[in-house]
């Protein structure tokens, strides 16, 4: 199976006072010969994040430092999709459905490798539904 992880997903596997029973679960569902899949995009979102944790002083940079082996263990599959066939793609996807580009993004990427998404976003997760993208439970 091929899954798509986005940022609350990864997020919340990794940040401790975000962790959650619930995506724990979910993880766990996954077989280490499953591919996990992402967009260019998590990496900037991921750091973005990280970033925030450490201006609101609720880690430090060497705590925060300590969540990236965690992400790499994951193995995640980055997708380079570009250009402006891309944008355009998601441009639609925002547009159709009142999403953000960023949003967009990881529907675009589970809609084209038929992949389960994994996310936190009920929006996300409604529109991924109505488009025939499967929704990790």
């Amino acid at each position: 199976m091929i899954y798509v992880f986005d940022a609350s997903f990864v997020g919340a596997l990794v940040i401790p006072d975000e962790k959650n029973p619930r995506v724990d679960k979910m993880y766990d569902k996954i077989e280490n010969e499953d591919e996990r899949h992402t967009p260019q995009l998590l990496w900037y979102e991921i750091a973005n994040i990280f970033n925030n944790l450490i201006r609101r002083r609720r880690y430090t940079i060497d705590e925060v430092m300590e969540f990236f082996p965690r992400i790499a263990a994951m193995d995640l599959k980055t997708d380079f999709e570009t250009e402006t066939d891309y944008s355009q793609k998601l441009l639609r996807l925002c547009n159709e459905h009142n999403l953000s580009s960023y949003d967009a993004a990881y529907l675009e990427l589970a809609e084209r490798t038929e992949a389960i998404l994994c996310t936190l976003d009920e929006d996300l997760r409604v529109v991924a539904k109505k488009r025939g993208v499967a929704v990790m439970k």
